[in-house]
């Protein structure tokens, strides 16, 4: 079969002028997009059934006309729209606030917000919020604390403790608002995870008649464990899964299993959890952290000790056990940015 190549240049000619002509066509039906990046504020960690208002902002019209929005949140137990044009009814612009009560269920939820105007590519933003609840059967499960064991009342919240060699150690990372910062930022993981103390709120924060453990108290309890002398800031070797709680936040494992470590007994009820450490900043005129940064959750717990750092001024010693190893380490800490958790102890009664 011949091939008219005049016919063929032809047709491949008409066959580029039509993709040019459907590519100018699309080109020419993109819509341009709202100015700025939307944005809003939802609190990462809040109370089952709490209410929260929230207001999306930098986002713009370019044109200076209103912007539509609307509002979905999504989770484990919910999925539901609520629609916020920006629009009152008539007519005025609203600022498209969205005033929401979550549901009373342990549940992390996707909070988004979209903006829209007519004409115009719109914009979306989202935020996850947990809920949470302090206390025993609340969002700390498996602990190995039960409500009958052994506690003190600090502030209206219960501290539970055990019997460890000659001393008596708290099971519960200290929460009291005397300082440092919580989790996130967010008040209520103080009663969950417990607070972040820099050094020198850390010396302060136990309530009269308990101290925050030196080394040499760390030593003690390792030997109580382990059964072995432990040079000062040494290696406390194989304690690790006897101190560990397996402990689920929110039904979730917070350790995770490794086989070094071997299954988590926690023998000795002191139910460590791997909450992490803080790098706390700078501390402003209220005494908060407000650009405090978390880190190592679901891999360190970290714990001050009483002991600076012979030499070494600003520092002092925290000891900490990690996910993946079978033994408790020491480590320096500065001693005003560096956030770790607080186990307060007092001599056996």
């Amino acid at each position: 079969m011949k091939i008219n190549i005049h016919k063929l240049l032809i047709a491949l000619a008409v066959g580029i002028l039509a993709a040019s002509s459907c590519k100018k066509e699309e080109e020419a039906t993109v819509t341009p997009s709202l100015e700025g990046a939307l944005t809003f504020h939802a609190p990462a960690f809040i109370k089952p059934g709490e209410t929260v208002s929230m207001t999306p902002k930098g986002i713009e019209h370019p044109e200076g006309k209103g912007v539509g929005f609307y509002w979905k949140v999504s989770g484990e137990k919910s999925d539901t729209t609520r629609l916020e044009n920006g629009l009152s009814p008539d007519g005025k612009e609203s600022d498209g606030t969205f005033v929401y009560t979550f549901p009373d269920s342990l549940a992390v939820y996707t909070v988004t917000c979209y903006a829209f105007a007519e004409g115009y590519t719109g914009s979306s933003s989202s935020k996850y919020v947990t809920t949470v609840k302090p206390g025993l059967n609340g969002s700390l499960t498996n602990t190995g604390i039960r409500a009958n064991d052994s506690h003190v009342d600090i502030d209206g919240q219960d501290y539970y403790y055990t019997k460890i060699g000659s001393l008596e150690w708290m099971r519960n990372n200290l929460g009291v608002r005397k300082g440092g910062a919580p989790y996130d930022n967010a008040d209520i993981m103080s009663d969950v995870f417990g607070r972040f103390y820099n050094y020198e709120d850390a010396m302060t924060a136990c309530p009269e008649g308990w101290r925050l453990p030196t080394e040499n108290d760390w030593l003690a309890l390792g030997t109580t464990i382990n059964g072995k002398e432990t040079s000062k800031y040494g290696i406390i070797e194989g304690v690790a899964a006897k101190l560990m709680a397996d402990a689920r936040f929110n039904g979730v494992d917070m350790w995770d299993y490794w086989p070094e470590v071997g299954p988590l007994t926690n023998n000795y009820g002191f139910a460590a959890i791997p909450a992490g450490y803080l790098n706390l900043g700078e501390k402003n005129e209220s005494g908060e952290y407000p650009e405090a940064v978390s880190k190592g959750v679901y891999e360190y717990a970290v714990f001050w000790t009483a002991d600076p750092v012979d030499g070494e001024s600003g520092m002092a010693y925290y000891r900490y056990i990690v996910a993946n190893q079978p033994d408790m380490f020491t480590s320096k800490g500065d001693m005003a940015n560096f956030g770790a958790s607080v186990r307060c102890v007092r001599d056996a009664r």
